[in-house]
């Protein structure tokens, strides 16, 4: 025992002498080198911009305090909670209606999420936004905006695709139609078409069809199927986020006018329609609401829409009773639907609007 206690002491001592001692007996440090010569990758290296100034353009708290204000106002957040308490519930709907339902369905492709969310809730700020992909200020401003590649229309069993080539696309992933059904409708075959559903022809959201200029029944009539080019001369964007610091118009609330109509936002349209005060642009949204109404009284009249409702007509849900309608009749209804459902009242696309109704009109006649 005691010569392994001697060994012990012996070993410590040595290793006291490596780590202590040994050191101390260097000299002192010498002076510093020569500095190595400039990178050179076709000039020399060059100090970087510092990139607060840059970035606090849009990262600051009265930015970001306006846009909480506008958002809170707009149908897409939880201010209106109808959005995803009503809808985010249904796995129908819960693609766009919910948070959860859009994030899932980016990522999957499906249009139903595997299990619908038990507590939906309104859509987020990285819905739309993610990374910049880039932080060269040469090619800002991006807003890290995601979403934007071509959308696959649900309408039609995903056969058709729409590409805006620009961050509109990613307005059009919920802004087209939802039901799964032919767009349009066949033209050939049976000579009537069965109404089982009240809720025939393109359920909500048509804007991304009427801006694109298709998928309307088009009759041969007296107007052309000519189309107003603000898919390829403007973005969704440009107009409905149109800066205002209004809490209730522009920006995130992407609303042109108020809930009330009292305020209008025209930043975005004056860049080509200079002057104007009004969406009412020479008139014609003022044309389009009186073709509007009198193919709405034609349908009322021939007893295909419920003017209470405004859905399809005759139908009994308690007895399940629905209609055979000439392919005419479809037809005719299924452009209705696709006009009012867009709400746009003809700005999205003046000339595929207004010859959809007007050759609709000679054809229901």
């Amino acid at each position: 025992m005691k010569k392994l206690s001697y060994l012990f002491s012996i070993s410590a001592l040595a290793i006291f002498s490596l780590v202590v001692l040994f050191p101390a007996c260097e000299g002192p440090i010498g002076p510093a080198g020569a500095n190595g010569t400039n990178g050179t990758n076709g000039t020399n290296g060059l100090n970087g911009k510092d990139a607060n100034a840059f970035c606090v353009k849009c990262h600051n708290d009265a930015t970001f305090s306006t846009v909480e204000a506008q958002f809170e106002t707009a149908l897409h957040s939880e201010g209106h909670t109808w959005t995803a308490a009503s809808y985010g519930g249904n796995n129908a709907c819960a693609k766009c209606h919910s948070y959860q339902g859009f994030m899932e369905t980016q990522l999957t492709g499906r249009d139903t999420m595997a299990a619908v969310a038990k507590i939906p809730v309104g859509l987020q700020c990285n819905a739309c936004h993610d990374f910049h992909g880039t932080l060269d200020s040469t090619d800002f401003p991006n807003y890290a905006l995601g979403h934007t590649e071509p959308v696959s229309l649900i309408f039609g069993g995903h056969k058709t695709t729409i590409d805006f080539g620009n961050s509109s696309n990613a307005c059009a992933y919920c802004h087209q139609a939802r039901n799964d059904a032919a767009f349009p409708l066949p033209l050939t075959g049976d000579t009537t078409y069965a109404i089982t559903n009240s809720r025939f022809g393109p359920h909500h959201g048509t804007q991304s069809h009427l801006l694109n200029g298709s998928q309307g029944w088009e009759y041969a009539g007296s107007a052309p199927y000519a189309q107003t080019n603000h898919k390829g001369v403007a973005t969704c964007s440009m107009c409905h986020m149109a800066k205002n610091e209004s809490a209730e118009i522009g920006g995130h609330t992407w609303r042109i006018k108020n809930e009330d109509g009292s305020k209008v936002n025209m930043a975005g349209c004056v860049k080509c329609h200079a002057g104007a005060t009004t969406t009412d642009v020479n008139g014609k949204q003022t044309e389009i609401a009186g073709l509007i109404a009198q193919l709405k009284t034609k349908l009322i009249d021939k007893k295909l829409l419920n003017s209470a409702t405004d859905l399809a007509w005759p139908w009994n849900n308690a007895s399940g009773k629905g209609a055979r309608w000439t392919l005419k009749e479809a037809g005719v209804f299924f452009n209705y639907k696709l006009i009012t459902e867009d709400r746009s009242v003809g700005a999205h696309n003046y000339k595929y609007t207004r010859a959809l109704l007007v050759n609709s009109l000679e054809a229901i006649n």
